[in-house]
């Protein structure tokens, strides 16, 4: 398969935006509707083919969007604190006054749009003559664009609930739908996977994360989703086969993981900007690390000594400059390492992509899943090996609520301000406990946080559509 990079040019993007003319203002109103867009000018060539494709990438790894969303889950889980905090939209959102209009919630848009443009990709690739692109690309065009929109009704679903189902271009359909049921979007998002697997080659490109291209990419999203769904055997059975594949390693050395070419990207989302506040870094930096002591008051927020304290002694993802560093006075993640101050030659010397996913993540999967179907020593196992590349000891135990509860720890040390804690305290059923006992967010804290509010711009657009419960 040709490798189409999420790394895609700028050309690319613009040629998508002057083809796919559309407003972005509504919620799924994202585009003109598939039968006003020339097929003969979008799909009668490889290149435009290929454009279509790099824009639905550029959508899909919009680093601005990624970096807002992931602070605003730092912000709204127990992950991220600024004392005292600001009387602002911010601050709301980390002392848990929640509120629809809140500005800081990841909009709509972001999701829909990536998805709008992979179902044209969906609908349009089948009817493509073989002489414009062969069956094996048509296949794997199709199912990258499979994975996008499943990636992308999971972020939706497992945040707000029951929220639109879309699985086409028509925006007579579209402009009115109305939620559907989580279950219902569940099995769209593994049906989307499976057939993404079955269409993509085993074959891994292992000096380039950055493409959509193998199928242990859809089934080490898929391992998630099983775990979400506390569907043990086939979370256990997907991460095992990403694991047995052999294509990915668990790296040595914490600093190296979140480097350009780590074996232990699965996928990377690479920004296709090209200033030098997105060359060769993330968003996600600069919107972690602050770029001077102001900031630590109004904006970037720092760990928590709660956070800090769940790591143990010798732990080298502790370590002053590995994972974490101290700023102004305060500790701040630093998986991502340039802030706006950073130099383009500091970024070019050790470049970053965002990683959406990476391999140590499915040791963990595997690990909860093992630990569920009572297969004790093998969840241990798990659990030793990502302690073991940071500097601890093996964990022993052979009781299964001791070994949930390491899991817990290690998915913590491990994937900490990755997007991961809000939807882990979520889906293990003790989000509200933990939350409302954080002492800047008691006050505060209501049972109905557990979705996320639709803001009112979606509910004006679609009268259809319903706000969740409580706000």
């Amino acid at each position: 398969m040709k490798n189409i990079s999420i790394y895609a040019t700028r050309i690319a993007y613009c040629i998508m935006l002057t083809l796919m003319v559309g407003s972005c203002s509504k919620s799924l109103d994202v585009a003109l509707p598939n039968d006003q867009i020339s097929d003969q000018t979008l799909f009668t060539t490889k290149p435009t083919i290929l454009s279509a494709m790099n824009g639905m990438y550029s959508a899909f790894a919009n680093q601005s969007n990624i970096a807002t969303r992931m602070r605003s889950l730092y912000w709204l889980s127990d992950e991220g604190e600024i004392s005292p905090a600001p009387g602002t939209e911010i601050g709301d959102m980390i002392t848990a006054n929640l509120v629809a209009t809140n500005q800081w919630f990841p909009s709509w848009s972001w999701f829909y749009t990536p998805i709008y443009r992979a179902n044209q990709l969906i609908e349009a690739l089948p009817n493509v003559p073989l002489t414009v692109i062969t069956e094996t690309e048509k296949k794997q065009y199709i199912a990258a664009a499979k994975y996008v929109r499943a990636v992308n009704h999971f972020m939706l679903v497992t945040s707000w609930g029951d929220i639109p189902l879309v699985m086409n271009t028509s925006v007579d359909i579209n402009k009115s739908i109305t939620r559907t049921p989580v279950s219902t979007v569940y099995d769209a998002i593994i049906k989307d996977l499976r057939e993404a697997a079955n269409d993509l080659p085993a074959t891994v490109n292992v000096s380039n994360s950055r493409t959509i291209h193998n199928r242990f990419q859809a089934m080490a999203f898929l391992a998630r989703v099983y775990l979400y769904q506390g569907s043990w055997s086939d979370a256990e059975t997907a991460a095992t086969e990403v694991i047995n594949s052999g294509q990915y390693q668990i790296v040595t050395g914490v600093n190296n993981v979140f480097r350009r070419g780590s074996r232990e990207a699965i996928l990377s989302l690479a920004e296709t900007a090209t200033s030098a506040s997105f060359l060769n870094r993330t968003a996600i930096g600069w919107n972690t690390l602050p770029a001077n002591a102001g900031n630590t008051n109004t904006l970037n927020c720092a760990i928590p000594v709660s956070l800090l304290a769940t790591f143990q002694s010798g732990d080298q993802r502790a370590v002053e400059g590995n994972w974490v560093v101290t700023l102004f006075g305060k500790k701040f993640a630093n998986k991502y390492l340039y802030s706006l101050n950073a130099t383009t030659a500091q970024a070019a010397a050790n470049p970053q992509d965002y990683v959406l996913q990476r391999y140590a993540e499915l040791f963990l999967i595997r690990a909860e899943a093992r630990a569920q179907q009572s297969n004790l020593a093998g969840a241990v196992s798990d659990i030793n090996v990502i302690r073991n590349r940071a500097g601890l000891t093996n964990f022993i135990s052979s009781s299964q609520p001791a070994i949930l509860t390491a899991i817990e720890r290690e998915r913590v040390c491990e994937l900490f301000y990755e997007g991961h804690r809000w939807y882990d305290l979520k889906r293990t059923g003790r989000l509200n406990t933990v939350l409302s006992a954080v002492p800047y967010k008691a006050a505060n804290y209501k049972s109905y946080y557990d979705l996320w509010p639709v803001a009112p711009r979606e509910l004006l657009a679609n009268p259809a559509l319903t706000q969740n419960p409580g706000y």
